[in-house]
Formats: structure tokens, C-alpha cells, sequence
């Protein structure tokens, strides 16, 4: 999906080539339930909950203007299959989950890596992503600490094109770090 289908504020998003990429690492085909951790404006639990409409997605959201921008990307694409969970992670949640995506943590890492091991089926995978380099080496300290497996990262560095005077260049973003790995 396009940056622009969505509803923003001044919420932070997951762009589209990190949400493309972070799907696609989370292996959610023929799965039953997803969760997005920290989800900010929605962008990727509003694209699972479209890609994969079968399935059941959870989102846990702290901050009213995030929630609230969900709340509008799910109306906006009649979304039946989402479920807003408004609070600080960790929350109880009664089902287990297939997929995790954690997108923000607050300072509260540890506590929520510790409560998605908890959640995951065995054969769950989990993808977290982070623009602070100090707090992607805390996920994967803690990744390692409670059990995950098949432990990958990926630096991703994406540029669009943008003007500048006559002509044009390649506008960088902040790079971002994921962090996949696997419930065995």
C-alpha cells in the first residue's frame, strides 16, 4: 500500500518499503493472528488486516493521536478483522499469537519482548523495527536472552527522489534497523 492511502497526522508512519519488507519477513501466509506492538498511525496492522482478511488483528496503542488515526485507517478500508486495544504493552491478550511486529516500545523494551515471547505459537515470527541504533542492540540482546531463534537483522536505507533547484536527487530517510527471529 501507498504511503498516501492512509490518514496521517503528526503520528509516526511505517513506510511503505520498511511495511514491505517487514510483512514479508513475518511469513503471515495461511496464518490466524497477528499483532502490532506500538502500531503509531496503523500503517502495518491496517495492511495485514487488508492483505490477510481472514485473519484476526490485534494492535496495542498508548498514545491517543496514534489511536485515534487507526481508528480512522481501519473505517477508511472497512477493516472487520482489527481489534484496538487502547493501553500500554504489555496487555492481556487471550489468544496466541502467529506474528508479531513491534514498531515502538517506549521505554518499556524488555517487559514487551519478554510478553511477545509469552504470546508467539511455537513457529511464530516476530519483526521489530527501530531508527535508534542503542535500542536495536537492546532488542537483539533481549531476542537472544528469551530464546528466539533464526535471530536476522537488516539495515534498510531508502532515498526517494525529490527536487532540488533544476534538477532532482535522492532524498534520504533515516535508515532503519529490523530485527526478525523465530519462537521454536
Amino acid at each position: 500500500m501507498k504511503n498516501s492511502e492512509f490518514i496521517t497526522g503528526k503520528v509516526p508512519i511505517t513506510k511503505e518499503e520498511v511495511r514491505a519488507i517487514a510483512i514479508n519477513k513475518l511469513d503471515l501466509k495461511g496464518k490466524k493472528t497477528f499483532l502490532d506492538v506500538g502500531a503509531g498511525t496503523g500503517s502495518v496492522c491496517v495492511e495485514v488486516a487488508r492483505t490477510y482478511d481472514e485473519m484476526k488483528v490485534y494492535v496495542v496503542e498508548c498514545k491517543e493521536p496514534a489511536i485515534e488515526l487507526i481508528k480512522q485507517n481501519r473505517d477508511k478500508f472497512e477493516l472487520s478483522n482489527m481489534e484496538i486495544i487502547e493501553g500500554y504493552a504489555p496487555v492481556q491478550i487471550d489468544e496466541k499469537m502467529d506474528g508479531i511486529f513491534i514498531g515502538g516500545t517506549g521505554a518499556k523494551l524488555e517487559e514487551i519482548i519478554k510478553w511477545c515471547h509469552e504470546l508467539l505459537n511455537e513457529g511464530g515470527r516476530i519483526v521489530a523495527n527501530f531508527i535508534i541504533l542503542d535500542t536495536f542492540n537492546e532488542c537483539l540482546k533481549l531476542f537472544r536472552k528469551y530464546g528466539f531463534e533464526d535471530i536476522d537483522a537488516t539495515m534498510l536505507s531508502v532515498s526517494k527522489l525529490d527536487k532540488l533547484g533544476k534538477g532532482e536527487y535522492f532524498k534520504p530517510f533515516n535508515p532503519i534497523f529490523l530485527i526478525e527471529a523465530t519462537k521454536k
